[in-house]
């Protein structure tokens, strides 16, 4: 026979979640050296919106988060091999000096050209995930392991003031566990492919000398555009090839899924339920003895065991044997 049960409803589980999803944010950098380019990214981001709904097959759906991302750096910056105009020498009859014609060299360093736009203003995503309430038990006598990014999390969270700490007792955790994460790939605009583009032919015009000899290394490497497109081997439009980089190449929609995952899943519990439960506070009572005189009663606990969750139409239930 059930001793103790809790209906959470549908409304009230928003809020546990708005409280959740406010702390989640993320900071993430990478590079990869692709030969005659190297690409990059430093972005920080944050989940806004989203609603909630207790669906019939027991689960729980949140949809149409927003995914914000408050800073998005893309950095790009071009190894374009060496070109060198003029030099050489012409050998003259003593004692005459040897005529020799100056030598200009361009794109001599590594990087020799390279942008950074902050492209967040840019890029807009929702994401939205399904999953079931799961009971898992944390036992506060088990050591936690040497390599812990779950305690890591938490401790950011604790010190933010979102969560309290794990205890040092025994307690029931109830999580929400993905049975998918859905996330809105990369889909750069063509004045994100315009702006990058330009920048690019911007700063490689710029290491080029005047003249002459600017005239002659424009002859050798064509239009500087079309030899930005020919060193980053794009066969089509540049906001196509950035999606492509994000997507593919860097993999970052798979670790903001998998962060999301792993909050909901196992991180962060939505609900904490003591145990032993605490059904009576310690207070001081002045009504036990005949004198009046204060006594100290201890708080009376009892244990919770076989805790249950289920998910309904309207509200989610808890359930669960206390003593014994």
């Amino acid at each position: 026979m059930v001793d103790m049960t809790v209906a959470v409803s549908e409304s009230a589980f928003q809020r546990l979640f708005v409280v959740l999803r406010d702390s989640i944010r993320w900071e993430a950098q990478d590079s990869t050296n692709f030969g005659p380019f190297t690409a990059g990214y430093h972005v920080k981001g944050h989940l806004e919106g989203g609603s909630v709904e207790f669906r019939p097959d027991h689960s729980v759906l949140i949809d149409e988060l927003d995914v914000r991302w408050d800073k998005f750096e893309f950095t790009l910056g071009l190894d374009i091999p060496e070109i060198c105009v003029g030099g050489g020498c012409v050998d003259m009859p003593w004692p005459i000096p040897d005529f020799c014609l100056p030598r200009w060299c361009v794109f001599s360093a590594n990087p020799d050209a390279s942008i950074s736009p902050d492209l967040a203003a840019f890029v807009a995503q929702e994401l939205s995930l399904a999953g079931r309430p799961v009971v898992r038990y944390y036992d506060a006598s088990v050591p936690s392991p040497a390599i812990d990014p779950c305690g890591l999390l938490r401790d950011l969270l604790v010190d933010a003031s979102v969560i309290d700490p794990f205890p040092d007792h025994n307690q029931w955790h109830i999580h929400l566990n993905p049975d998918f994460i859905d996330l809105d790939l990369f889909d750069f605009a063509d004045v994100v492919g315009d702006l990058i583009e330009n920048a690019l032919t911007s700063a490689v015009t710029a290491l080029l000398p005047g003249g002459w000899v600017r005239d002659l290394i424009l002859a050798i490497i064509g239009g500087i555009a079309d030899f930005i497109r020919w060193l980053l081997d794009i066969p089509d439009e540049i906001d196509e090839w950035l999606s492509d980089l994000f997507n593919i190449s860097f993999g970052l929609g798979d670790l903001l899924i998998q962060l999301v995952g792993e909050f909901f899943g196992a991180c962060v519990p939505i609900l904490r339920v003591d145990d032993p439960l605490e059904i009576l506070a310690k207070e001081t009572s002045t009504s036990v003895l005949l004198s009046g005189a204060p006594v100290q009663l201890v708080p009376v606990t009892v244990p919770v065991r076989n805790l249950s969750v289920q998910v309904e139409d309207v509200e989610m239930v808890i359930q669960a044997d206390v003593g014994g």
